[in-house]
């Protein structure tokens, strides 16, 4: 990450969706694109940030970012942030599978990224299953305080996987993403506040990490209406097949 520009930062946020999708407004992600924006910016990014794209033109701005010149840039980063389900996400007008973006960035199409991290962030919810977390009790020994307080944690959480891409998911796939309609997502609120205070400092996955941490013990559902909802967990998916530590550390030229 030694090059003279961080690189290209794309952020695709969608809120509202046309009619025939009937899919509700996603209320609450404009606080998560203008909390991530100003995060990858304190980074050194390059920010662009697109709303309520159709396919074809959230295509159309993945192949121009694939067709730049990344000679001098460290990385490039893409965030979404839609409505999804099981290995799908929704433009405006469609749903599209991720992987049909992801393939504009391989080697031989986009060459001045390859050996360079690409780096991909989804807040969508990838289903409609619900973890109800498992209860950690506290290990007592004899130094442990006897009001030793036990915690619940995702069901599904400490488990690596790896693919060709960095990717990190808000959620596992088929399982429910949340977002808070006034502070914006668990996922985007606890990434931008690790950006914050720990993005010059850590390498990336140690970042990531850290988010999953936040997510899983931080954050709970809280809907006693609605007992099907109440005390819900949610755990973010990282893969990764990085072959190196990745730091965010401070660009001595400025941002162009």
């Amino acid at each position: 990450m030694n090059h003279v520009k961080r690189g290209k930062a794309c952020i695709f946020n969608h809120e509202n969706f046309n009619p025939n999708l009937d899919l509700k407004p996603r209320a609450g992600t404009s606080k998560d694109r203008d909390n991530l924006y100003m995060r990858l910016r304190e980074l050194d990014f390059d920010v662009t940030y697109f709303n309520d794209l159709t396919f074809n033109e959230l295509n159309t701005e993945i192949i121009k970012l694939a067709s730049e010149d990344h000679s001098d840039h460290d990385c490039v980063l893409v965030a979404l942030m839609s409505h999804g389900d099981d290995g799908i996400l929704y433009a405006k007008d469609q749903q599209y599978k991720p992987e049909k973006l992801w393939s504009h960035f391989t080697s031989d199409q986009c060459p001045t990224l390859a050996g360079k991290p690409k780096l991909f962030f989804i807040q969508a919810c990838q289903g409609d299953r619900l973890d109800a977390g498992t209860t950690m009790l506290p290990r007592i020994t004899e130094t442990d305080s006897p009001s030793a307080v036990a915690y619940k944690i995702p069901t599904h959480a400490d488990f690596l996987s790896r693919i060709q891409l960095f990717q990190v998911k808000s959620r596992l796939s088929r399982f429910y993403s949340w977002r808070n309609t006034t502070n914006g997502s668990w996922f985007v609120q606890a990434l931008c506040y690790v950006l914050s205070e720990r993005g010059r400092e850590d390498d990336l996955l140690s970042l990531m990490t850290t988010v999953s941490r936040i997510v899983s013990i931080g954050f709970e559902s809280n809907t006693p209406q609605d007992s099907n909802m109440h005390q819900r967990k949610q755990i973010p998916c990282v893969t990764s097949l990085l072959t190196r530590q990745i730091y965010f550390k401070r660009k001595t030229t400025r941002r162009i």
